[in-house]
This record gives structure tokens, C-alpha cells and sequence, in this order.
């Protein structure tokens, strides 16, 4: 199993002293931890050094993270005053069931035999499927349930959570794997709004890419049989267009792992795409999806396959022919369904 812990690597040497005393403090369920002497921590520190902390490690899912503070005595010794969701007996309760919901999803989804893409593609497509976002995992009245929508316990006890859960279980999954993956935190931006979010960026053949397994399961809508791949494996350029990151973090400029260009079907050019439609009319294919980059992303491309892909099965004799359009425009990604 990796330990992928970015943001440690981006922390001042005395930042990474305190970092390990916390974490080895919070591992040993202390209720404070004292930290070195030569250490300095003011709030800002201790804010910046938390968040690495508790981004680079998802299963301290127990650490209560808008309650944990930072207290001096008399002498000036500083320490960190941690507070915790549940008992040790509790954690250890649960680590236990996480552990054997692992390594059993490691084991049905048969990662250990696949490249890094493919166990990438394997656990976002297991998560589309099997949770839901927990619409209620904001709801103060229902504490238990807002812990664990923030957290992996959402994500493997209850297959319900929220961005941050979703984003810390596929860190998980991946780093037991051996696929380094980091969790990312900012805002995302629909309408002029922005609201703050959590996603990943994953290692796939030495180059990071940008994966937001939530959006894709917003992309879902109510339908399981389809599986958005909107958002596996973008660029920073794409990403940036309704994502907006709070830390520095890996460029991701490459293209190549990209679920379409994985797939063969992103296209530059009009007359390779519609080849493409033709080869999967003569499949009689019900579903139609592909990716238009560059000046091929335009809003009559999608109108366009729709009217070649009625006029080639009117040609067949199909004279009714049903079509549903579903698309993300800004991403240049399109799926047309015949019935």
C-alpha cells in the first residue's frame, strides 16, 4: 500500500516536525499533544499544517476537524488539543470493517491485475454505481450523518457521502493499490457560484490528471446503467473552466489518459468523427458518445451527428427514429441515445 502524502512535501522542515508529532499523536488517540520546543506554531501554521494532515490521510476519519485547537501554559509551551468523533474502541471497531470493505473492493474489482488506468477507471466506475451524494450530509440537525458524508465512513459503510468523502475514499482506494492520488480542495463554479468542493489528482504513467468523481456522478443523473466519464482525467485548462483549486499542486497538462482519448473517440477533425459514427451505425449501436476538442466543440455538432445518424438509418428504412441528447458543452463532451 502507498503512502502518498503530498502535502507534507510541500511543508518547511519545522512544519513536517509538528506534522508527524500531530499525526502520531492523533494515532495514539492523545488528548494533547505537545510539540517541539523549537517548533514555532501560530494559528496560520497550525490551520496550513492541519489541512496536509488531514488531506494526506483519510482514514483519521475520526478527528474531529472544525473542533481541534492550539493552547499555551504559562511557560509558553505549546501544544495541540485534538477532539475526536468516537471512542479508541469505537476506531479500532471501525478500522477494522474499512480495512476488510478494502481489501474486499480490492478483490471484486481485481485491481492487483491491472495497469494504474485501469484500477483508476475501475474504482470510479464502482463509486458511480454504488454511492450517492448524500444531499443531507449538511443537515445540522443530523450530526451523525454530516460526519459521516465528509469522511470515507460515508463512502464504505453507508455508500452515501459528499465531495470530501467521495474524494478521500478514491485516495484510499488508489493508494492501496499503489496508484498515487492526492485530495484536492477549493471551490467549484456553476452559474457564477461557487461553493466549496473536494476532487482528486491521480499518477497515471508518470503524468497527473485532474478526476472530480462526484461531478460524474451529478452527470448521472438518476440513470445507473450509464456511467459519466466527464471528468476522468482532465487537464488543468479544462478543469480550471469550473474548478478553482486553494493549493498549489502538480500541472496537469496531458491528455493521454483521458477516459475519450483512452477510449479512441476524441476527436479534432469533422471527418474522423463521423467515420466513427458510421462504424458504430453499422454496430447498431444505440448509444453515440464522443468528445469534440477545438473548433470542432461547437454547438451545431451536436445537431449535426444527430441529423447524419437519422439520415443514415432512414437509408436503412428506419423511418422513426427517437433521439435524446445529453451534453457538456464547456468540456466538449456529447451523448446522443437512439430510441
Amino acid at each position: 500500500m502507498m503512502v502518498d502524502r503530498y502535502y507534507y512535501q510541500q511543508l518547511n522542515k519545522e512544519e513536517q516536525e509538528i506534522y508527524r508529532v500531530f499525526y502520531y499523536g492523533v494515532m495514539d488517540y492523545k488528548s494533547i499533544i505537545p510539540i517541539p520546543e523549537s517548533g514555532v506554531l501560530n494559528q496560520a501554521i497550525f490551520e496550513k499544517i492541519f489541512q496536509a494532515i488531514t488531506r494526506d490521510n483519510p482514514l483519521i476519519y475520526f478527528l474531529n476537524q472544525s473542533s481541534c485547537n492550539i493552547a499555551m501554559d504559562a511557560m509558553g509551551h505549546v501544544a495541540i488539543c485534538p477532539q475526536y468523533f468516537f471512542t479508541k474502541e469505537k476506531v479500532k471497531e471501525y478500522n477494522r470493517k474499512i480495512e476488510k470493505v478494502v481489501n474486499g473492493l480490492v478483490g471484486q474489482l481485481r485491481l492487483p491485475e491491472c495497469n494504474d488506468y485501469e484500477k483508476e477507471l475501475r474504482v470510479h466506475d464502482w463509486i458511480c454505481q454504488n454511492v450517492a451524494y448524500d444531499y443531507e450530509g449538511m443537515d445540522k440537525n443530523k450530526v451523525s450523518r454530516v460526519i459521516a458524508s465528509h469522511n470515507i465512513l460515508g463512502v464504505f459503510a453507508y455508500h452515501k457521502a459528499q465531495c470530501e468523502g467521495i474524494a478521500k475514499a478514491v485516495k484510499v482506494l488508489l493508494n492501496a493499490v499503489d496508484v498515487k492520488c492526492i485530495v484536492v480542495t477549493g471551490d467549484s463554479v456553476k452559474s457564477g457560484r461557487s461553493v466549496p468542493h473536494a476532487w482528486n489528482i491521480v499518477d497515471i504513467g508518470t503524468e497527473p490528471y485532474q478526476l472530480d468523481v462526484t461531478w460524474d456522478i451529478g452527470a448521472m443523473g438518476q440513470s445507473k446503467h450509464h456511467i459519466a466519464h466527464d471528468y476522468f482525467n482532465l487537464t488543468d485548462e479544462l478543469m480550471n473552466q469550473d474548478h478553482k483549486t486553494d493549493s498549489r499542486l502538480p500541472e496537469c497538462k496531458s491528455k493521454k489518459a483521458n477516459y475519450y482519448v483512452q477510449r479512441g473517440c476524441s476527436f479534432q477533425m469533422r471527418h474522423r468523427l463521423m467515420a466513427y459514427i458510421d462504424r458504430l451505425i453499422e454496430l447498431n449501436e444505440r448509444i453515440y458518445e464522443f468528445r469534440a476538442e477545438g473548433r470542432l466543440n461547437k454547438i451545431a455538432i451536436e445537431k449535426e451527428v444527430s441529423d447524419h445518424i437519422v439520415q443514415r438509418f432512414h437509408e436503412q428504412g428506419r423511418s422513426s427514429v427517437g433521439i435524446k441528447t445529453c451534453s457538456n458543452r464547456e468540456l466538449g463532451i456529447y451523448r446522443i441515445e437512439i430510441s
